[in-house]
């Protein structure tokens, strides 16, 4: 197995642990706060679906991808924070399912990359696992009152976390 498969299965495995964590939760608590200031639940997965689909947009369409760049830098200090606000107007269930969705055909997207792809993105292009370790994220366990335990090789990735410490890793 590939560091790449082994870091998408870690992926897979984090991502059904946060979908036990918020599957059932009611409106009012996706309305409630994460350890990240500002963000619900629905924020958080707001963020995790747009994350995704630029992703996913960015492994299968760069031309496409390099019009998401554009506009972040165009507001590179609210192009995140704004992405999840006009998902969090998504009704919850629906989110969830667009995450989901979003999700799998990632998880696909990168399985199929052959190796030693380079993936575009916010700053430096990255490799497949590099891609797959930028979507792993932890800021809901906390609000379950669930203790998240860390996979073995998944890891946030250092550069993104330092840029956005306070939503996670990466944008």
């Amino acid at each position: 197995m590939s560091d790449a498969a082994a870091v998408l299965d870690d992926l897979r495995n984090e991502s059904d642990e946060l979908d036990t964590l918020v599957a059932e939760l009611s409106g009012d608590q996706w309305a409630g706060s994460t350890p990240a200031a500002g963000w619900s639940v629905a924020h958080q997965v707001a963020h995790l679906t747009w994350t995704d689909e630029v992703a996913l947009l960015a492994a299968t369409d760069p031309d496409a991808f390099a019009v998401e760049v554009a506009k972040a830098q165009a507001a590179p200090d609210s192009f995140v924070d704004q992405a999840a606000e006009e998902l969090v107007a998504v009704e919850p269930a629906a989110l969830l399912a667009r995450w989901r969705d979003g999700r799998e055909r990632l998880g696909r997207a990168l399985r199929d990359a052959p190796p030693g792809t380079r993936i575009p993105w916010y700053g430096p292009p990255m490799s497949v696992a590099s891609m797959a370790t930028r979507a792993t994220h932890g800021d809901l366990g906390p609000r379950a009152g669930h203790r998240r335990r860390p996979r073995r090789r998944t890891r946030p990735d250092r550069p993104a976390a330092a840029r956005r410490p306070d939503r996670g890793a990466g944008p």
